[in-house]
């Protein structure tokens, strides 16, 4: 394995404080919001009318993120890579703090639309950050670590928050329910600022040659250059729809098709997690036998069939195994996928680039949820099984059609 720049290893310790503090107050987030009533109350929308406050409260981050997406690929391109990776910690830090001191509604509303921004910075900044301070023989290894350490870190971060809540009840002697809850998103806060530590050393390249700074674009080149990346998004548009109309409901598929217990789901979830992190690692092998387009393509078709025979499978297990291998294979491809997108990117206009295949990744969720909501009422998980394998298939095609095919020409 190929040894990686001083930078890219603070970067990835940055990565996993970060991914590890996140994940414990989104363990909590929904049940601090329900122990405070939030899921009775409602605020009023225009056009929408009464509206439940943990719905907006949900919805929220996605869209404050949508929305502040395009002056954040300005900014970072002026600012730098490193500080906004900073800044971004530096939000979510604010964020959390909120929620922990001031959990009524409009702080919580305001800090809802802060971790929207502080998300965006992340995503459009670690790429281009990792592709500037990695060398292309080591690439692969950074994007796989990457990937890997980050699910591996959000699993770790779930183990360790579980127990987190009972233990600020008892030495500080709270109530159970939402003071503990809320004094664990102060110790989330706390990990997160840690976080940015690692970036706040000096960045020096381990002898790698120093690079020189990207040239600066213009709001037109900008532009230009977000029209330019659209085929880079395709992909990602098409599994998002495909992956919102099911992923987030396979807990509620295998309780209502195998009656599974909250155990079993507990120990399925942490193997898929496992696995799926254990996997990304093999991205660098593959990407040398079969090229970084090929192996994303390999793995996502593969996917497909196991995502059908999880929808036929007979018993819990065999549908958690297949369920397993599933998650693994899709994920796989993603590092690979992001590190392919950001070679072929002039590097002032990768963090334009990367926000918007993130933003690709995400869009199905704005919609998918509700709609798969209205067709299990109706119909049950059968189409929407039908529905996703389609979706990704049309993914498979879109890579090969735009990225495979041409460079095979």
């Amino acid at each position: 394995m190929p040894a990686l720049t001083r930078p890219a290893r603070r970067y990835l310790c940055h990565a996993a404080l970060l991914t590890i503090g996140l994940a414990i107050s989104g363990l909590f987030y929904n049940l601090l919001l329900v122990e405070l009533g939030y899921d009775r109350g409602g605020i009023r929308l225009p056009l929408a009318g009464e509206t439940p406050l943990l719905g907006v409260l949900n919805s929220l981050p996605v869209l404050a993120a949508a929305v502040s997406s395009l002056p954040i690929w300005w900014a970072v391109q002026r600012i730098g890579l490193r500080p906004a990776l900073i800044a971004g910690a530096l939000l979510h830090v604010a964020a959390l703090l909120g929620v922990a001191l001031w959990p009524t509604p409009a702080p919580l509303l305001l800090c809802a639309a802060l971790s929207g921004p502080a998300a965006v910075l992340f995503q459009v900044s670690a790429a281009p950050f990792m592709m500037r301070h990695s060398r292309p023989e080591e690439r692969d290894t950074l994007f796989a670590l990457n990937g890997a350490l980050i699910i591996g870190a959000a699993g770790l971060g779930s183990l360790i928050g579980g127990p987190l809540p009972g233990v600020a009840a008892n030495l500080l002697g709270l109530p159970p329910g939402a003071p503990a809850y809320r004094a664990t998103f102060a110790g989330a806060a706390t990990l997160v600022a840690l976080a940015a530590l690692p970036l706040l050393l000096p960045a020096e390249p381990d002898g790698a040659p120093r690079l020189a700074q990207p040239a600066r674009i213009s709001a037109g080149g900008l532009i230009r250059a977000a029209f330019g990346a659209w085929p880079f998004t395709l992909s990602p548009l098409l599994i998002s729809l495909g992956a919102a109309l099911l992923i987030p409901f396979l807990n509620l598929y295998f309780c209502q098709r195998y009656d599974a217990s909250d155990a079993a789901l507990g120990i399925i979830f942490a193997a898929i997690g496992v696995a799926t992190g254990a996997a990304t690692l093999l991205g660098p092998w593959l990407s040398r036998r079969f090229g970084k387009i090929g192996s994303v393509v390999l793995t996502q078709a593969l996917a497909i069939p196991c995502l059908l025979l999880l929808g036929l499978a007979p018993t819990l297990w065999l549908a958690a195994t297949v369920a397993l291998v599933r998650a693994a294979l899709m994920n796989l491809a993603i590092p690979l996928y992001d590190a392919y997108a950001m070679e072929r990117t002039p590097e002032a206009a990768r963090p334009m680039v990367i926000g918007l295949i993130k933003g690709a990744f995400s869009a199905g969720y704005v919609i998918g949820p509700t709609v798969s909501a209205i067709v299990q009422q109706r119909a049950g998980f059968g189409p929407l099984f039908v529905a996703t394998a389609c979706l990704y298939a049309g993914a498979v095609v879109a890579n090969t059609l735009v990225f495979l095919r041409p460079r095979r020409r």
